[in-house]
């Protein structure tokens, strides 16, 4: 009864809570919808293996009513741990010990479109290389396919070779550097 007493005795602090402000975020609504699939080779037979990246961002793009125009100087970024071959073990693999032994997300952006040719910067591994893609355009989608050589174009020997030496079994000894690359940019 004491300790009763005692507790309804003592002097209550009564904290007012200040108002919270909620912050506000609009969304910017992308013009346009890019996509990309990627297709590695392994095996003497050079067997392919595609896959794409669930979240490529793409920004700068304009409303000129010409998507050539709308995209030059428009920039993207890919991130690399959303890699998806449709094989949750690969991509774990891919993921790990591949793209997270890299320099960050593969980031780049549309220089230039002239008679069928894309020129895109791309940085991988921290090496910003320009690259040439052919380019088609029907209706609201423009459409590139090229070839990257994950060595000689973005020096990323640690990670070939590692995903290299983990698959050797897999791969019949033969893992290729060169990967063919196709995108798709669509206007909404």
């Amino acid at each position: 009864m004491c300790a009763a007493a005692f507790v309804s005795c003592k002097k209550e602090e009564v904290k007012v809570a200040e108002p919270q402000l909620e912050e506000v975020q609009l969304e910017e609504k992308a013009a346009y919808v890019p996509t990309m699939q990627w297709t590695a080779y392994k095996t003497p037979e050079k067997i392919g293996v595609s896959g794409t990246f669930n979240t490529i961002e793409l920004t700068g793009t304009k409303d000129s009513g010409k998507i050539e125009e709308d995209l030059k100087g428009a920039a993207f970024k890919i991130v690399t741990s959303t890699v998806n071959s449709k094989d949750p073990i690969r991509d774990g693999k891919l993921a790990e010990n591949f793209f997270k032994l890299m320099a960050g997300d593969i980031t780049g952006k549309f220089v230039d479109f002239k008679e069928g040719k894309a020129s895109v910067e791309i940085t991988m591994n921290g090496v910003t290389k320009q690259k040439e893609f052919a380019y088609t355009v029907a209706g609201e989608t423009l459409t590139f396919n090229g070839t990257v050589d994950i060595i000689a174009d973005f020096s990323a020997e640690k990670a070939f070779n590692t995903l290299h030496e983990l698959c050797k079994d897999l791969h019949a000894g033969k893992t290729f550097t060169e990967v063919d690359v196709k995108g798709e940019i669509t206007k909404k």
